[in-house]
């Protein structure tokens, strides 16, 4: 009996969560995939560091569970502007996929692994990338130019 309660307990959450999300797919269960390995690595790095500390894990667990808390808040902006194919949802997974892939690679460095020189050179384009798409006030998922304000009225006059 007591098995059965627990099963219809994690189910009801599961399709609670997963229709918070939007449904499950590819960029969630790698999203899911990367903050695991983030934390693992985390994890790692911090005891051969001897920097090992419970609170500093809880607080990992605390900040991938607020993740999914704005990958929910927005999946529930696709609802609200009606956007069936999850653009913002998927952006935002996406945006964290990239930010704790670069923390593995960090948690890499500091647990001696050594990198091939080509995923160092991607992984600091990334990281040059992501810091100039986050200091911009604009900031589009499909990296797609924007346009100048005064040039899109000029070319509504002519």
């Amino acid at each position: 009996m007591k098995n059965t309660v627990n099963t219809g307990i994690v189910t009801v959450g599961t399709a609670a969560i997963t229709t918070l999300l939007g449904a499950w797919d590819n960029a969630l269960e790698i999203l899911l995939i990367v903050m695991a390995l983030d934390y693992i690595t985390g994890i790692i790095a911090a005891f051969m560091q001897k920097k090992l500390k419970a609170s500093t894990g809880y607080e990992g667990l605390i900040k991938k569970g607020s993740m999914f808390l704005v990958v929910i808040l927005a999946a529930q902006v696709d609802r609200l502007t009606g956007n069936s194919n999850t653009v913002f949802r998927t952006c935002t997974a996406f945006f964290f996929i990239a930010n704790e892939s670069l923390s593995v690679i960090e948690n890499a460095r500091e647990i001696g692994i050594e990198l091939p020189a080509f995923l160092e050179k991607y992984i600091r384009r990334i990281k040059k990338e992501n810091n100039d798409h986050t200091e911009s006030p604009t900031n589009n998922c499909d990296n797609s130019k924007e346009q100048d304000p005064q040039n899109s009225s000029n070319d509504k006059k002519q």
